[in-house]
Order: C-alpha cells, then sequence, then structure tokens
C-alpha cells in the first residue's frame, strides 16, 4: 500500500479542487484511526482553514466526551504556525503537516514549548508510530494517547523517540531493563499531557512488578505504589480491557488488587472478551456480591451453547453466562427482591444427592395448606440433627423445597438458594461471586457434573488460580 505521503501527493496532482481535499482528507482520516481505532472522527466541510478545524476527533460515550481540533497544514514550520498557535492554542488543537519529507530546517520546538498543550506533527511521523506493531497495553496505550493527549513538537529527534518508546516499551518491561525503560518514560513525559503520561506509567510499574521487578527499582518519575487505587482503575480499565488480548495473569492479578464490583459496573455495558474473563477470573477473592438472579436465557445467534463460560456487563451490571444459563450479580439484595414464581419447586428426593455436598443450616418446606421453615439449633447442622427423609414424607407427596440455608466451607457466611425466586443470597456479608454462581448452577439449574467441572476450569483459568484448591474452601466431590 502506498505511503501517507504518496496519497496525499497524488490526491493534490488531481484536476479537481474538492477531489483533493475529499482524498486527502480520506488518507489522513485512516491513518489518525489507525492510531487509534477507538476514536470517533467527524470531518468538517473545510480544508486547511485559518479558524475552522479539519477534523473533530472525540473519544468515550456520553453528553461530556473529551474532544480535540486538528488542523491540515501544509507546513507547521515557524513563523507560519507561530500565528496560528497564538490564536487557537486556547483549546489545545493538534496541527498536523501534510507535506511529505522529515526534519524542519526551521523547528519551531521553541514556539511549541510556548504553547504546551498543542500537538505539532506530521502525517508521515504519525504513519511510521501507527505501523509499529503493537498487541500489549503499554504500546497500545501509547499509540492510542497520541492524538488525545499528544502535546509539543513531534517530528524529527522527538517522533523518533516516541516511536521508540512505543516499538520497546513491552519489551523493556519484560527484561526488567531498566535504562530502556526509563527512556520510555521520559518520552511519555515530554510529549504526553500529564494525565496520559502517568495513566500510563501506573499500568507500566503494573507490569514491572507482574514480571518480578522490585517495586523501589522502577525507573519512573512518580512515586511507586504498587496497586492502582480505584480511582485509577475507573479510569483506566475501559482503555485496557478493549486491547487485543493480554494474555498475562499475573498483570490482571497484581492490576486488580483493589478492584471490586462497582468498578465493574462502571463500565455499564461491556461484551465478553478475554481480557474481561482474565481480570474477573484472576480477582475472585477480591470481588464479592451479594446476590445473584440465576435466568435461563434465549440464546443469541452468534453464542456456543457449548462453549465455554464468559464474563460480560450488561445494564451496569455484572453478568456471567454459561450457555443458556445466566447470573446477574448484584451488591443490594433488595435489586432482586421483585423477582416471584419465576423457578419451579423442587422434592427434596430430587436434590437430596447434590445437598449431601453441603452443610444444610436450614430449609423451607411448603406443601398444600401448610408451609415449615426449620433452622438447625446445633454447630452440625440440620442433617446431623434431623431425619430429613421423615420430615420431607410428613408433609406429604406433593411438599416442595422453597429454599434451602446452606454453610459454605471456611465461609463466615450462609448461603441461601431460593428456588421459587431462582436466586442464590448470601446471608450476612457479600461473598465470591464464583461461590454463588457454583451453587446456582448445581442446586437451581441442576447443571451435570462435566457442565460444573468446565465451571471449575473456567473460574481458576485452568487451575493457575487457588479458588477450588484450598483446604476445606470448596464444596464435596462431584460425582463422576
Amino acid at each position: 500500500m502506498q505511503t501517507i505521503d504518496a496519497q496525499i501527493q497524488n490526491a493534490l496532482h488531481q484536476g479537481s479542487p474538492e477531489a483533493a481535499m475529499r482524498d486527502i482528507k480520506h488518507a489522513v482520516a485512516r491513518e489518525l484511526q489507525s492510531l487509534d481505532p477507538k476514536t470517533e472522527i467527524k470531518s468538517t466541510d473545510y480544508f486547511n482553514h485559518t479558524f475552522i478545524p479539519d477534523f473533530v476527533l472525540t473519544w468515550g460515550s456520553g453528553g461530556q466526551r473529551p474532544s480535540r481540533d486538528v488542523y491540515l497544514r501544509f507546513s507547521v514550520d515557524a513563523p507560519l504556525i507561530q500565528r496560528d498557535l497564538k490564536s487557537l492554542h486556547e483549546d489545545s488543537p493538534a496541527f498536523i503537516s501534510i507535506a511529505g519529507g522529515g526534519r524542519s530546517r526551521r523547528e519551531p520546538e521553541s514556539v511549541a514549548y510556548e504553547y504546551d498543550d498543542c500537538l505539532l506533527s506530521s502525517t508521515s511521523t504519525l504513519e511510521a508510530i501507527s505501523k509499529e506493531d503493537s498487541r500489549t497495553p503499554v504500546t497500545q496505550m501509547l499509540k492510542a494517547s497520541l492524538l488525545q493527549g499528544g502535546k509539543g513538537y513531534l517530528i524529527g529527534a522527538a517522533a523518533a523517540e516516541v516511536q521508540e518508546a512505543v516499538s520497546s516499551a513491552d519489551a523493556a518491561l519484560t527484561r526488567l531493563d531498566g535504562p530502556a525503560v526509563a527512556a520510555s518514560v521520559r518520552a511519555m513525559s515530554d510529549h504526553l499531557s500529564p494525565g496520559f503520561s502517568s495513566r500510563i506509567e501506573r499500568v507500566m510499574q503494573v507490569m514491572w512488578v507482574s514480571q518480578g521487578g522490585d517495586a523501589e527499582n522502577f525507573p519512573g518519575t512518580h512515586e511507586m505504589v504498587t496497586s492502582l487505587s480505584p480511582g485509577e482503575l475507573s479510569q483506566i480499565l475501559p482503555f485496557l480491557l478493549s486491547l487485543e488480548d493480554v494474555a498475562n495473569i499475573e498483570f490482571w492479578r497484581n492490576l486488580g488488587e483493589n478492584l471490586a464490583l462497582d468498578h465493574l459496573q462502571e463500565l455499564e455495558h461491556w461484551r465478553g472478551n478475554r481480557n474481561l474473563n482474565l481480570l474477573v477470573n484472576a480477582n475472585l477473592d477480591r470481588l464479592n456480591a451479594r446476590a445473584a438472579a440465576v435466568d435461563q436465557v434465549q440464546p443469541n445467534l452468534f453464542d456456543e451453547l457449548d462453549g465455554p463460560p464468559y464474563w460480560e456487563v450488561a445494564d451496569s451490571h455484572l453478568h456471567l453466562r454459561c450457555g443458556d444459563v445466566d447470573f446477574k450479580f448484584v451488591d443490594d439484595r433488595r435489586k432482586i427482591a421483585h423477582r416471584t414464581e419465576l423457578g419451579i419447586a423442587p422434592r427434596w428426593f430430587e436434590i437430596e444427592h447434590r445437598l449431601d455436598r453441603y452443610g444444610i443450616e436450614g430449609i423451607e418446606f411448603t406443601s398444600p395448606g401448610s408451609k415449615t421453615r426449620i433452622r438447625s439449633s446445633t454447630t452440625e447442622g440440620l442433617r446431623e440433627s434431623m431425619d430429613m427423609q421423615a420430615l420431607s414424607e410428613a408433609l406429604g407427596e406433593y411438599a416442595r423445597v422453597m429454599a434451602v440455608e446452606l454453610r459454605w466451607p471456611r465461609s463466615r457466611n450462609n448461603i441461601e438458594i431460593d428456588f421459587d425466586r431462582f436466586a442464590v443470597e448470601s446471608v450476612g456479608s457479600s461473598i465470591s461471586l464464583h461461590i454463588l454462581a457454583f451453587l446456582g448452577l448445581d442446586l437451581l439449574y441442576q447443571a451435570p457434573s462435566k457442565a460444573l467441572r468446565s465451571f471449575q476450569r473456567f473460574v481458576t483459568a485452568d487451575d493457575k488460580f487457588p479458588w477450588w484448591n484450598d483446604k476445606g474452601a470448596r464444596p464435596g466431590p462431584l460425582p463422576e
């Protein structure tokens, strides 16, 4: 494919000014999009205008979306650009040169320094940076941050520094190469606004520790903190989850030291992907909920009923999909209190063999004309202090189990399985998501052992996490 400079030269040599303007803007827009695919690019009806931008770039969603004006210029050399900077600098725009060539003979670096929030660059510079292969967090963040947070004179030697940071930052972190990491940090600090450079540096710190580096030896400009704060997580998570697959499990584990359910709820809507799966599964000991609503859903067109489970966020709730079973996790039991008569209460013999894996603390039976709720008054639970079969027979063949209260091994709280509302709820404080989901699959959905084992493999990332391996912190063995 032709370089961006060649495309622009071909466009300029057309006979029609309108066609030339159209083709140049199309070529530049494609280049901007390749730097940050999440950018929304709106082209104006003007070209190389004095005070009307050629493009308006926006990011994110909602009413207060960040934006940046982009002005195309044939050159960003001084003194011509000085007039533009003086009159347009208040909105921190970007000025992009579309003239071919490299280093300017009259570099306006001192002028750019005076208007430090503005970006001066060229199409060839942006093309060179965008072509750098980047499949890992830091390089993708660097590339995507240039349009929104880039500043200063980014041509020639300065552009080379940023390009080197993009191409080598992740490898330098993997090798724990202090000088190379320090060079990348300096390039970010010099050519990205503080908010962006600080954010990327914090991710670099997490990666440094993930690779076994000593936190105190990280060669950064900010004080080393081994974990991201809740505020930083809220800012960084949407970007990290949108990257191509980041398979470094320790990265997600270190990233989530302060992760909570509300950080995922803030995503509002997020389709399942591998990064979200790894983030949640790597931090299940930190992610708790009060309850989970369980529903059997109509599969989407592209759903694989035999495929592995996955996490997603819908309507500001974290969901887990296991085939055609959907779990919605809530931090307040009242959010699912309205669910009534959704499930079919089973008879005792239908679930007795499944309940053998747990300690029963309480049970609620119902039959025509009566309802009975019994709680254990001993530490051994109901099974040891009462003949459950005799009780079920005494209530008659139409007796149904409306709810059971179970004791989870090594947990301070009991868990109630509500068969009528098809919900799993913690009795007390919040409890880990995977425990709620496992009980829902086992007792409400009555999933086969194969599906339960598949779920266990999923949440432990094929046994890389100990959520089912701690002594006593798991249910009884599953039948073959």
